[in-house]
């Protein structure tokens, strides 16, 4: 199905504002403007979805009220599927359990909300009496090999004295358990307010109804230190997920600043009867209907005024921590807490590679991870976002080269491009966590095949992953050298590591990892060389910055021949482009003339280069990404012709 081209991957889908539970943190089922809504029908969730999916939509989480509710769940989920759109649900399992054998195996993601294991703190919180229906779901679901669970803790002042039994639970049943602390939408987690004691919406009318006026808002509320401190320390625990970008942004949150969110501007929020609610369901006070197609709702200039002006701004916007809307725009601002995000992503993916961790072991971890990522935070402070939702982090020309707060040198435009050819920051040559990514997608999976004698190295590989961090920190201008000791260390994991790996396929990106560390090259060639991987020309590029002239030449052998005089330092060839006008963005990225697109811009004016990359963004085609990406490096390093 052809998409439009639009910024949305993710559509947020409040499938019924109804609920069975009686949180006291929560106002769906006390504020009368969340009462009578109409909720599509199967043929209306249908069509709902064809559309989101014509935007550009990938991702669709689907939320409430209780999803469970609405009678047509499961044809939203089997339709979303059958679109090839990736489906979160959460629910909080009081009548889920009659729709998980349809449900389970269609959706990516099911969240079961638990608190608590206490019945009587579980009434206090919910106000039902249904913790027994949440247990019995998700170990009934478990004995039914269901692996796509993860169960959703609010860790509040009350609870965080039962966090370690929480966590046993999910160990216990071996679901993962996302911890999430308190923040102010939760101000009064440790009662079940009655109706009207929160704050209603801020309009005194709201889509033409009459409302009363607004109860006094609860104050903004941050998570105590000790809170934010318990939640942390879980981060190596097994069966846990903790956010640290999350916990950053409550450490920092300052009601003065505007907050990054990507209500409305990268998230659609769709309310029950498929309208468009603005600015977004935690703040809604007026959407537009749907009656029209949302390829042209979403350039209403309605929404265009709340996004661009509103957004971010109101009060409480600038207090607010609902992670589904802060979390992705983080994705694409190249900024601290998209570090602290990519670093708590790769720590989801080793831990299972590193379960058995003795109390001392993890101690060592937590204090060696402090360390770290206060350099990470120290390194990154400087780093600017982009002035615009297509930049991912800010450039400008300067006496005529491009400069970012990535490298002390200037860039090529080839680089800037090559950036802006993804949709977000997650293949950004630059960023720390880009090489890392071998541990867990190739050399891990390796390692785990061979079984017990390979458990050591994966005990030791949260050790590589600091490790690694310290070193690769070094391309951030604020970074430091890469630490010697780190990269020993990585000599010595990578060494142990060949002994199971050699000849074998996963050889080759050990050898990449290897020679950002004190390995010999001629160690290295005996089990393995970089030749013919993916990432193999970032390597050489990430090289020039992190190692010195002497362990480049050593290291020379090791890489294909046309990457070699880009290693060594060697002049490169620069091929005059095509003769012809300049093209398009647009036609570039479509792989027409982008030789002498890119030559337009050696000596474009931050304006004009902006413009330019702009389009160039907005043009998009996820499919060919990863080739012009490719292209772009091998142009830059003198190993291939655009």
């Amino acid at each position: 199905m052809a998409t439009a081209l639009t910024r949305f991957r993710h559509a947020r889908m409040y499938l019924t504002f109804r609920c069975n539970s009686r949180c006291g943190y929560c106002n769906v089922w006390q504020d009368p403007v969340f009462d009578g809504h109409q909720e599509l029908t199967s043929d209306g969730l249908r069509r709902c979805l064809d559309e989101l999916a014509e935007l550009g939509v990938t991702y669709l989480d689907i939320t409430g009220g209780e999803p469970s509710l609405h009678r047509e769940l499961v044809t939203a989920v089997r339709h979303a599927r059958d679109l090839g759109m990736t489906v979160e649900l959460t629910t909080n399992a009081i009548r889920f359990a009659p729709l998980a054998a349809e449900i389970v195996p269609l959706v990516d993601t099911l969240n079961i909300s638990l608190d608590t294991l206490s019945a009587e703190r579980y009434h206090r919180i919910r106000g039902t009496d249904t913790l027994d229906r949440t247990l019995a779901l998700v170990e009934g679901l478990r004995a039914d090999g269901a692996d796509n669970l993860k169960l959703i803790c609010v860790v509040t002042d009350q609870n965080v004295a039962e966090l370690d039994s929480i966590v046993a639970h999910a160990q216990q049943h071996r679901v993962a358990v996302y911890l999430a602390p308190m923040f102010s939408y939760f101000a009064a987690q440790s009662d079940v307010r009655p109706p009207g004691a929160v704050r209603t919406l801020k309009l005194a009318a709201v889509d033409g109804r009459n409302g009363t006026a607004a109860a006094a808002e609860v104050p903004a509320r941050v998570p105590s230190s000790l809170l934010l401190r318990r939640v942390a320390e879980q981060r190596y625990t097994p069966y846990t997920v903790v956010n640290l970008a999350f916990l950053h942004h409550l450490r920092t949150l300052d009601p003065a600043t505007v907050t990054a969110c990507g209500a409305n501007s990268r998230i659609l929020t769709i309310g029950p009867d498929g309208r468009v609610m603005l600015p977004c369901y935690h703040e809604w006070d007026a959407s537009l209907a749907w009656e029209r197609p949302y390829r042209e709702l979403v350039r209403d200039p309605g929404l265009i005024r709340v996004r661009d002006e509103e957004v971010g701004h109101r009060p409480g916007c600038r207090s607010c921590a609902v992670f589904p809307y802060l979390g992705l725009p983080m994705s694409h601002r190249l900024t601290t807490p998209f570090l602290l995000q990519a670093f708590s992503r790769e720590l989801d993916r080793l831990k299972p590679y590193a379960a058995h961790l003795t109390p001392e072991r993890r101690k060592q971890l937590l204090e060696r991870s402090e360390v770290l990522l206060a350099e990470v935070e120290r390194a990154s402070a400087p780093l600017r976002p982009g002035g615009h939702l297509d930049e991912l982090y800010h450039f400008e020309v300067v006496d005529g080269l491009v400069r970012t707060g990535l490298a002390e040198e200037p860039v090529t435009p080839e680089e800037l491009l090559a950036d802006h050819v993804h949709d977000d920051c997650w293949r950004v040559q630059r960023a720390p966590h880009r090489i890392v990514r071998l541990l867990y997608a190739e050399i891990l999976p390796a390692l785990a095949a061979d079984g017990p004698d390979t458990a050591a190295l994966a005990t030791d590989v949260l050790d590589v992953h600091l490790d690694c961090w310290r070193i690769l920190l070094a391309l951030l201008p604020g970074g430091g050298a890469s630490e010697t000791g780190a990269r020993q260390r990585l000599a010595h994991w990578c060494a142990r590591a060949a002994a199971a790996l050699r000849g074998r396929r996963a050889a080759s990106a050990l050898a990449l990892l290897g020679s950002l560390s004190t390995l010999p090259a001629v160690d290295i060639a005996s089990w393995g060389s970089p030749r013919g991987h993916a990432e193999e020309p970032l390597t050489v590029k990430l090289l020039r910055s992190l190692t010195s002239p002497g362990r480049r030449a050593e290291l020379a052998p090791l890489f294909s021949a046309e990457f070699v005089p880009a290693l060594i330092g060697e002049p490169l060839p620069t091929a005059a482009p095509a003769a012809g006008p300049v093209p398009t963005p647009e036609d570039a990225r479509a792989g027409r003339g982008l030789d002498r697109f890119v030559a337009s811009l050696r000596h474009a004016d931050t304006d004009t280069l902006r413009t330019a990359l702009r389009r160039w963004k907005a043009a998009a085609d996820p499919v060919t990404a990863a080739d012009t990406e490719r292209r772009l490096l091998l142009a830059e390093l003198g190993a291939g012709a655009l």
